[in-house]
């Protein structure tokens, strides 16, 4: 089972050094994906709820930025520690497709897997936060379609074998154009969420899930559902690649959730190491790649 780690691009500790320093450290101690998280806007107030515990709950006015900011934009964060590092894997936890223009989204994606040498694994989902959609001027009707047009036209521009390529879609529609450049090969779209249509939509057009922290128990209702409607939808459940994400509370409480994720068949466990110190941070990052690999 692979091991990964939250980059710390996102909250009262997070600058360019901070950034810098873990990716390279991680890197040397042999930790095999990076991740970034997706918050475009961090509104003082929201009606929205956050899904993805077993009820959905309201969140605190200044919550979000008390937590999140200074929050560096996602796809910023790993092109420049793409060019930080030479091997360590890269990916997105997870990136909200209808905050995003698909054909600007499917550009920049190619761009930066080209340059990392074919490191990025794509995290999406429909997001949860109105008032972000609304912020940015973008549509949230229909964000489950819209996504799902939104996948299909990333994979047409980066597995085009035509000069040109043209996309009429229900929410997306454009004339021939050159859809170059390619990414190194097709990233692998892992789709996020823990409701039934998440994990049925992971099941029908993911190349993998991936879950929000939660415990062992939880997940192992949720990895049982994908199992069931990935079969269901014809597809072996083996196929799709599934990474498990949590907080860190210390070596041996990581790794006996290791223990208890490989016996689910999680093919990745996604790490956040809770803000502290930078520099303890850093110090840490050896003893959290062990656990995780015993």
């Amino acid at each position: 089972m692979e091991i990964g780690l939250v980059l710390p691009h996102s909250g009262p500790n997070a600058s360019p050094s901070f950034i810098r320093d873990f990716a390279q450290t991680a890197e040397g101690c042999g930790v095999d994906r990076l991740w970034a998280v997706d918050h475009l806007v961090l509104p003082r107030h929201t009606d929205s709820l956050y899904p993805l515990g077993r009820r959905p709950t309201p969140v605190a006015d200044g919550w979000l930025a008390d937590n999140l900011a200074p929050n560096f934009e996602l796809m910023t964060t790993l092109s420049w520690v793409a060019g930080l590092t030479s091997t360590i894997g890269l990916g997105s936890s997870v990136a909200v497709l209808p905050l995003r223009n698909p054909i600007g989204n499917a550009r920049q994606l190619a761009s930066l897997d080209a340059f990392s040498g074919g490191r990025l694994v794509y995290g999406v989902g429909v997001g949860w936060l109105r008032e972000e959609a609304t912020a940015m001027g973008m549509p949230w009707d229909n964000r489950g379609a819209r996504s799902e047009e939104h996948i299909e036209l990333l994979r047409t521009l980066w597995c085009a074998d035509d000069p040109y390529v043209e996309f009429h879609g229900k929410f997306y529609d454009f004339a021939p154009m050159d859809p170059r450049p390619h990414p190194a090969r097709p990233i692998p779209i892992l789709v996020g969420g823990h409701s039934d249509t998440a994990l049925d939509r992971a099941a029908r057009v993911g190349d993998g899930w991936i879950s929000a922290p939660t415990s062992v128990g939880r997940l192992a209702e949720l990895v049982a559902t994908l199992n069931r409607l990935t079969n269901e939808r014809g597809r072996s459940s083996a196929s799709l690649y599934k990474v498990a994400s949590t907080a860190y509370s210390g070596a041996r409480s990581l790794a006996e959730s290791c223990d208890a994720y490989r016996r689910l068949g999680i093919d990745h466990v996604q790490v956040l190491i809770p803000a502290d110190d930078p520099r303890r941070i850093i110090d840490r990052l050896p003893e959290v790649a062990d656990a995780a690999s015993e």
